[in-house]
């Protein structure tokens, strides 16, 4: 089963495609979800896959918190080298990486997680990790902390 969570502007172009290869009982579109909704899929999910994308005028997302939490629930993620993520994301250790856009690659990566159950559980496992030490309030806001006291003029 594929879930699609969210909404954008091509939803109804991906509707057409998965009705157009009648695939309506394994494609199932959510729409936006409340986060304890998002979150409970996540956690039955064996793969999270979020291609980001740089859009037309340029805008670019961070480093995704939804990613952070497929990780931090020990999901495999598939993601793009895009903007932050690839902080967050290191590509043939807690998840996989693919250039924006290049659906072949995309398509090869998902294949591959979904072949090696024992490769999803290591960057399960990985991914959480790096989460865990990484991105928690504690270690963010020591780092935050830190480049305040770097930009402030030192006292004499």
């Amino acid at each position: 089963m594929l879930n699609i969570v969210g909404d954008g502007p091509l939803r109804s172009e991906i509707e057409a495609e998965v009705s157009a290869l009648d695939l309506h009982d394994v494609v199932h579109f959510h729409g936006s979800l409340a986060h304890s909704d998002a979150l409970a899929l996540l956690d039955k999910a064996a793969i999270f896959i979020l291609p980001s994308i740089t859009s037309k005028s340029g805008d670019m997302e961070g480093i995704p918190v939804s990613l952070m939490e497929a990780m931090a629930r020990s999901v495999p993620v598939i993601s793009t080298r895009h903007s932050g993520i690839p902080e967050l994301v290191e590509d043939g250790i807690s998840g996989l990486l693919t250039p924006e856009r290049d659906v072949p690659a995309l398509a090869a990566a998902v294949e591959r997680l979904i072949d090696q159950q024992q490769l999803r559980a290591e960057y399960g496992h990985a991914g959480r990790r790096k989460v865990v030490a990484q991105f928690n309030r504690r270690s963010l806001g020591m780092r935050l902390s830190d480049l305040y006291r770097a930009l402030m003029p030192q006292a004499t």
